[in-house]
């Protein structure tokens, strides 16, 4: 496609002026008035902020609308910004993308958004996950660098007042200890499929010396490897916490091109694997509405009751932490299936009552 010179930055913003009010008058202007301008400008974003360029289909799902729709939004941004792309992809598709500096001193980062990375950060650090905690630091100031400095200025105290006013709520949990440099240097050998040496503190003897294969990482209470040991096929799970070292060597694996992180992470409830059973749970009525809000696992579907009550159904791995979970819901939830989990349940609640039993005694 033949693409006009890069249209002047001035000349765009006069050209822009119809559509986008920069200063809204004195009294309240319904928020419909600004929502074409604002949803051109998300699209731009997207358009922008992608290297393989969207489809009319991937425009529409990332805005919310309808294809027609997507079009018309299309057609405006092109009016817009001459400099807009568009290509056949290998399937034939058509293909569109915005050059990023098409959007250089007219898109600024939102308040929100630089506070919402912030917060994440500071609730990173708080779990002890000082380097993911970095990382995200980084991304807010290298947008803070990208910022004009009057944007900037006016954007400062609306950040400091969303930190001062949004936060997380306390709740007990594992607070690891991570190696310092040990994340990036496991980041390194999953990009580059290289091997790593390490030593891992094994809570019942001696650290041992491991070369693994990694594939990813998961995050949730405690941070976890997924690797295997090197001539040894099946998939582990290593703590983060007690890798005491981690080295590259200068050779590398043949990754499983079948794996997938997600998958692997869906086989099971929580972090332990195990292999999937189908399990039901049916919540009590005066419970029903509070359950249905939440997400047990990717593969649940819910089914109302005439009686008010819901059946959950998932399939999944990992019955201990099941247990864990649905001990928090009291009488409000019955196990119906597997028999397995019923089994674990009570044996935890036995252990339970034992305890409290011994101490009474005490």
């Amino acid at each position: 496609m033949q693409i006009p010179e890069a249209t002047d930055g001035a000349a765009l913003r006069r050209r822009l002026s119809p559509v986008i009010a920069r200063k809204p008058a004195p009294r309240q202007v319904s928020a419909m008035r600004y929502a074409p301008a604002e949803r051109l400008l998300r699209l731009a974003r997207h358009l922008a902020g992608t290297r393989t360029g969207l489809t009319l289909e991937e425009m529409a799902s990332e805005l919310g609308v309808g294809r027609r729709t997507a079009e018309r939004l299309r057609d405006s941004l092109l009016a817009l910004f001459p400099q807009l792309e568009c290509w056949d992809d290998e399937a034939r598709v058509r293909r569109w993308r915005l050059p990023a500096s098409a959007l250089i001193g007219l898109v600024e980062p939102r308040p929100e958004a630089l506070a919402a990375i912030e917060i994440a950060a500071r609730d990173l650090a708080r779990q002890g996950e000082t380097e993911r905690a970095a990382l995200l630091r980084e991304t807010a100031a290298t947008l803070r660098a990208l910022m004009r400095p009057d944007a900037l200025r006016r954007a400062e105290p609306d950040i400091a007042a969303l930190m001062e006013a949004e936060g997380i709520a306390m709740r007990p949990g594992p607070r690891p200890a991570i190696a310092p440099g040990l994340l990036a240097t496991l980041r390194r050998a999953i990009l580059g499929m290289q091997l790593i040496v390490v030593r891992y503190a094994n809570p019942d003897g001696e650290p041992a010396t491991r070369i693994l294969c990694p594939y990813g990482l998961l995050y949730g209470g405690r941070g976890w490897l997924v690797a295997h040991v090197e001539g040894l096929p099946e998939l582990r799970l290593w703590r983060l916490d007690r890798i005491t070292s981690a080295d590259l060597l200068d050779r590398g694996f043949a990754r499983d091109e079948a794996f997938s992180l997600t998958d692997y992470a869906a086989r099971s409830f929580g972090v332990f694997q195990e292999d999937p059973v189908e399990v039901v749970l049916r919540f009590a009525p005066d419970a029903a509405a509070d359950a249905a809000g939440w997400l047990f696992h990717p593969t649940q579907t819910k089914t109302p009751e005439a009686d008010g009550s819901l059946i959950v159904r998932f399939s999944a791995g990992g019955l201990r932490e099941m247990c864990w979970h649905l001990f928090t819901w009291g009488d409000a939830v019955t196990i119906l299936a597997p028999e397995d989990l019923r089994h674990d349940m009570r044996e935890m609640l036995r252990a339970a009552r034992q305890t409290l039993g011994a101490e009474d005694k005490a």
